[in-house]
């Protein structure tokens, strides 16, 4: 068997799932099973081939202000995120690059932040990030070893398990609508469960993502 269907899955390399506009993604379908579409906002990222030649959102390597969003108010739990991201910038963060975040000012958000590269948050919502299936919780530190100047999976959760309501959808690629603060790089794809999931289900997961986006789990 395979894993759940997670809550929301935007999964880039889908191009049916994707609508493109003047080379700028318009709209993203989720394939999981709430159907929030993600749409930009003034401007979008752009669609390329990148990650193992598959299409993927491209955020560049400049501060920016795009981002692609949800604004449905009802709500839904999140737990754990699974996220594949090759932030090839050649050096540190814009101030708080926007992976995925609330759309209001003082909601959650989770964030590559500047001068440091690491990972930070609000609250206590997500605090804990892996890569590429290690076992050491790079948030807060230096993610040199491993690096996500390649191809990457970033598995964010909460320390204690909890889950956190998402009550007026989210954001993708910027902090909140907050110009300037764009993530850097290119996105492939983003699994999002309602509850941490078990250690099966998540190496189901793991496995699914490193085999489709080329990249090595350690």
């Amino acid at each position: 068997g395979g894993a759940p269907l997670p809550a929301l899955w935007y999964d880039f390399a889908d191009e049916s799932t994707v609508t493109v506009s003047s080379s700028q993604v318009a709209q993203v379908t989720s394939k999981g099973s709430r159907s929030w579409t993600l749409t930009k906002s003034a401007t979008g990222p752009a669609y390329v081939d990148g990650i193992n030649g598959l299409k993927c959102l491209d955020w560049g390597n400049v501060q920016h202000s795009n981002w692609l969003q949800n604004t449905n108010t009802t709500s839904t739990a999140i737990g754990e995120v699974y996220v594949v991201v090759d932030a090839s910038f050649g050096g540190s963060f814009p101030s708080f690059a926007g992976l995925m975040t609330s759309t209001s000012g003082s909601g959650w958000y989770f964030l590559g932040s500047p001068s440091s590269d690491n990972f930070t948050e609000s609250g206590t919502d997500f605090n804990r990030v892996f890569i590429n299936g290690g076992a050491t919780d790079r948030f807060g530190t230096a993610f040199d070893s491993p690096s996500i100047d390649s191809p990457s999976i970033l598995r964010i959760v909460n320390s204690g398990s909890s889950t956190f309501n998402s009550t007026t959808g989210f954001q993708i690629g910027n902090d909140r609508g907050t110009a300037n603060r764009g993530w850097f790089g290119l996105v492939g794809e983003y699994i999002i469960y309602s509850s941490v999931q078990s250690t099966e289900n998540r190496a189901i997961v793991m496995d699914y993502l490193a085999a489709k986006w080329g990249i090595t789990l350690i």
